[in-house]
């Protein structure tokens, strides 16, 4: 009997053995995916930043590239700026040139703004947009080729041009900037209540 009761205990030794063994393999198997999941996440944190990083600068060195482009150029600048103070003292050609300059410009800083909205760029990237749009609107050209593009532009952009062109012009750009900040947040919080 005590040879069978030794055979059955070196027979159950190895499975309990191999038992203790595959529940060490799962905890030790579930702590490295805790520690992937981490990892995962630090890095996802790191390239978030990188993604917001690289598009403020995509974005500063699109509109950069626009001024830069255009104003090396002293007769477009000149016709432009004729253009501004009054379209219709300019040729078709240079009124044309003038609002595709606006039209690329307002394409720019159209895009800037959904991204500030997406959060992928800092809000207070607004203040330069609206500041942008805001120098022009003592210029009738700049009405000119508003009244011209807006339709092409999306509803969110037409609106912020519009609130902008609505302000009072004694308006300081911060005091703009505010008013639309807590607009947008007062939109936002509407629309998650009534989701």
């Amino acid at each position: 009997m005590e040879v069978l009761n030794l055979v059955s205990i070196q027979n159950t030794t190895p499975m309990k053995f191999l038992d203790r063994l595959s529940k060490v393999a799962e905890i030790v198997g579930s702590l490295g995916i805790v520690i992937s999941l981490f990892l995962v996440s630090v890095q996802y944190e790191n390239n978030s930043l990188a993604l917001k990083t690289s598009t403020a600068n995509s974005v500063n060195a699109n509109i950069a590239d626009w001024y830069n482009s255009f104003f090396e150029n002293t007769e477009e600048t000149e016709s432009f700026l004729t253009f501004l103070a009054d379209p219709e003292s300019v040729s078709q050609t240079e009124k044309f040139q003038a609002i595709m300059r606006l039209h690329s410009l307002n394409l720019h800083l159209q895009n800037a703004l959904y991204l500030e909205r997406q959060g992928v760029l800092d809000e207070n990237l607004r203040k330069t947009i609206s500041m942008a749009v805001y120098s022009g609107l003592q210029q009738p050209g700049f009405y000119y080729w508003w009244n011209q593009r807006k339709s092409m532009y999306t509803q969110d952009w037409q609106n912020f041009v519009e609130e902008i062109i609505a302000s009072e012009e004694e308006t300081e750009l911060e005091e703009l900037f505010n008013v639309f900040t807590k607009e947008e947040n007062s939109k936002e919080g509407q629309n998650k209540s009534s989701q």
